[in-house]
């Protein structure tokens, strides 16, 4: 998915996506040189190792709860 960043203020960007809609981004997470104006490509992942972590944490304060 590819966005536009609109503007960055107080460390914050703001990103208009091509499908429409914006998104709100840690600026010092971009890349060097990008800057307001700048095409960039956003890549969305599924980490399926921090998944299984996180659903053990949540079984195991469920089983607290008890």
């Amino acid at each position: 998915m590819k966005g536009v960043i609109d503007r960055i203020e107080e460390g914050i960007a703001v990103i208009q996506l091509e499908e429409g809609g914006d998104v709100i981004f840690p600026a010092e997470r971009l890349p060097q040189d990008s800057k307001e104006g700048s095409v960039i490509e956003l890549v969305v992942r599924l980490d399926k190792k921090a998944t299984g972590e996180r659903k053990e944490i949540i079984r195991k304060r469920q089983e607290e709860l008890k």
